[in-house]
């Protein structure tokens, strides 16, 4: 009964990768915080590259794509090497894939839901409601800011 096992053999990841997967993800966050904090304390830490940091102030939003984009390749490094995807077959990388890309679209799903009230929405507003076009006469005069053409009567 020496039957060989080596099919269903599980990949074991070396000590070296592993290691040096956390020193990556290590290096990683402190670049996160270095990018998110930079605008912000840049001027007081390094007073000579002040006028670079003030122009970067502006950009203020790009900070959450850095931070975005670092976390994503943060969360691939994770799965490829530590939950072992790189070494997996096909088919359990298709699922990796396809359950990142649902989970995307239930989270955009969810934050569109979430999002809704805050969306003015011509119809929704407390007046009685008819099949046909609406102007401001039809909506007993009331304007809404985002019917700028729209004027009270």
């Amino acid at each position: 009964m020496a039957e060989s096992h080596t099919e269903h053999a599980h990949h074991v990841t070396s000590d070296k990768v592993l290691n040096s997967t956390f020193l990556q993800l290590t290096g990683l966050m402190i670049l996160t915080i270095v990018a998110a904090r930079a605008p912000i304390d840049g001027p007081k830490l390094l007073p000579g590259f002040a006028g670079i940091f003030e122009g970067w102030s502006t950009l203020w939003f790009l900070t959450n794509a850095v931070a975005l984009g670092i976390a994503i390749i943060k969360a691939v490094q994770v799965i490829r090497y530590f939950m072992g995807a790189q070494y997996a077959s096909g088919l359990i990388r298709l699922y990796v894939v396809g359950g990142f890309i649902g989970f995307s679209l239930l989270y955009i799903l969810f934050f569109d839901y979430v999002a809704r009230p805050w969306e003015p929405v011509r119809g929704w507003e407390n007046v009685p409601s008819t099949a046909f076009p609406r102007d401001a006469r039809q909506d007993g005069g009331v304007p809404y800011p985002q019917f700028p053409s729209a004027k009270s009567e």
